[in-house]
C-alpha cells in the first residue's frame, strides 16, 4: 500500500495499539546528554568530596601499612573506617546517574511496560535479517545519522582542546595537585560542553522521532472506516442492546402510570397519562403514552390503580402526536386539558 494513501490521523485505537507493542518514541540521546550534565555536575560537587576521601584513605592507608601481613583487625578497620567513608559520595554519583537514565526512559515512554517487546523473537537472532535491517534505507539514514553525530562531537571536542591547548601543555610544569585539579576542571567543561551540545542533537533527534512516528501510525481511508465498522460492533448485538433499553424505557414509563393523575384515550388506539402536581410542577406532565397494545396496556394499568380513564378523541391524538414522554404540555392545550382535570377531581370529591 503507498505511503501516500495514508492520509488520515491515527484514531485512539490505533495509537493505543502502537503503544502497547512499544511503539513510541524516545530518544537515546537524550538519556546521553541529560547523564553527561548530570555526571558533570556531579562529578564537580560530591565528585571533588569524593576523589579528596580517596586521596586522604590512600595516604593513610600507606602510612599505616603493616610490615607483616595484614591481619583480619586490620582489614575490618580498613574497610568500615576508610572505605565507608567514600561510600555515600560513590553511591551519590552512581545513583545519581543510574536515576537519570531511568527517569529519562520512563518520561519519553511514559511509564509503558509493553509485554509485546519482552517476549522472545527468534527472528531478532537471524543474522541476515539484522543484515537486511542494516542495508535497508532506514539503517543507512541511521549509520549516517551516527556518523554525523560523531562528527559534530569530535568537532567540538577538538575546538575545546585547541582553546586550551597551552593549558594542557603548561601542565607538566605544575606540581601533581595543581595539575590535577586543573586538569580535572578542563575535564567538566569539556564534558558540559559536550553535554550540551548532545542535548541539541537529542532535541532535533526527539522532534524527527516524533514525525516519523506520526506518519507512521497514519492510516488509509479505508482502515479507518473498518475500525469504525468494528468499533460499532455486531449489527445483531446492537440490535439486541436497542431492544433491551427500549424493554426498559417501557417499564420505567409503565411504572409512572399509577402515579397519573388521568389517562386520556382515543378511545383504544390511544393511551396518555398525564399527571399534575400543582406544587412542583409549572405545568401537566406527559408521564407515559402509547398505541395499540401499549395504549391497552397503559389503560389496564391505570384502571388497577384507580386511575380515572377519560375518552377524549381529539386531546388523545394532539398530546400523543406533539408531547412527548416527560415534556409538559405546550400552552395552547391549557383549557383543553383544565377542562379534563376540572371534572376528574370533581369525580374524586364526589368519590371521597
Amino acid at each position: 500500500m503507498a505511503a501516500d494513501d495514508r492520509t488520515e490521523e491515527p484514531t485512539g485505537k490505533r495509537l493505543s495499539e502502537a503503544r502497547n507493542k512499544g511503539q513510541v518514541i524516545k530518544s537515546i540521546e537524550l538519556n546521553t546528554a541529560f547523564v553527561l550534565l548530570v555526571g558533570s555536575a556531579l562529578l564537580s560537587g560530591p565528585g571533588v568530596i569524593l576523589y579528596q576521601r580517596l586521596t586522604e584513605l590512600f595516604t593513610r592507608t600507606l602510612n599505616h601499612l603493616p610490615k607483616s601481613l595484614p591481619t583480619e583487625t586490620f582489614l575490618r578497620d580498613l574497610i568500615i573506617t576508610d572505605i565507608l567513608l567514600i561510600a555515600p559520595y560513590y553511591g551519590l554519583i552512581v545513583l545519581g546517574l543510574l536515576g537519570t537514565g531511568i527517569t529519562l526512559t520512563l518520561v519519553q515512554t511514559g511509564f509503558l511496560w509493553a509485554k509485546d517487546r519482552i517476549k522472545p523473537d527468534f527472528k531478532r537472532l537471524n543474522p541476515l535479517t539484522g543484515l537486511k535491517r542494516l542495508v535497508s534505507a532506514n539503517g543507512l539514514f541511521e549509520l549516517l545519522k551516527a556518523l554525523l553525530k560523531l562528527i559534530i562531537v569530535g568537532w567540538v571536542a577538538y575546538n575545546f582542546i585547541r582553546e586550551h591547548f597551552l593549558a594542557i601543555v603548561g601542565l607538566g610544569q605544575m606540581d601533581f595537585s595543581s595539575a590535577l585539579i586543573s586538569w580535572t576542571g578542563m575535564i567538566f567543561a569539556l564534558m558540559t560542553r559536550v553535554g550540551m551540545t548532545y542535548m541539541i542533537l537529542a532535541i532535533a533527534d526527539y522532534l524527527y522521532q516524533w514525525y516519523q512516528n506520526k506518519q507512521s501510525l497514519k492510516m488509509t481511508k479505508e482502515e479507518v472506516k473498518d475500525e469504525n465498522k468494528q468499533a460499532e460492533g455486531n449489527p445483531q448485538i446492537k440490535a439486541a442492546i436497542r431492544a433491551k433499553q427500549r424493554r426498559l424505557a417501557i417499564m420505567r414509563m409503565m411504572s409512572k402510570v399509577p402515579k397519573a393523575d388521568v389517562v386520556i384515550t382515543n378511545p383504544t388506539h390511544l393511551a396518555v397519562a398525564i399527571q399534575y402536581d400543582t406544587k412542583k410542577m409549572n405545568a401537566p406532565l406527559v408521564v407515559a403514552k402509547g398505541a395499540y397494545r401499549m395504549a391497552e396496556r397503559i389503560v389496564n394499568v391505570a384502571k388497577e390503580h384507580q386511575v380515572p380513564v377519560i375518552q377524549n378523541i381529539p386531546l388523545a391524538r394532539t398530546l400523543y402526536n406533539n408531547v412527548d414522554i416527560e415534556e409538559e404540555i405546550p400552552p395552547e392545550l391549557y383549557i383543553a386539558l383544565a377542562e379534563v382535570l376540572a371534572y376528574v377531581y370533581r369525580i374524586k370529591d364526589k368519590s371521597l
